[in-house]
């Protein structure tokens, strides 16, 4: 007997909900976690830029 190719239900996960009742508030944070922030995002580009200079050190450059 064929067997039939059924498509079963599926369900969208909502993923990316913003869980939390109000919106950051940058100015609002101390300073000091304001400044801790800064800096590991500044660390967090330039690992991401010295990774891009050794892994693309033929000359190729991509957009990523």
């Amino acid at each position: 007997m064929p067997r039939r190719n059924r498509q079963l239900p599926t369900v969208q996960l909502d993923l990316f909900r913003w869980s939390s009742p109000y919106s950051l508030d940058w100015p609002r944070l101390s300073a000091e976690v304001r400044e801790k922030v800064t800096r590991l995002i500044a660390q967090m580009l330039s690992r991401h830029e010295l990774g891009n200079l050794f892994s693309h050190s033929d000359g190729d450059h991509d957009d990523e």
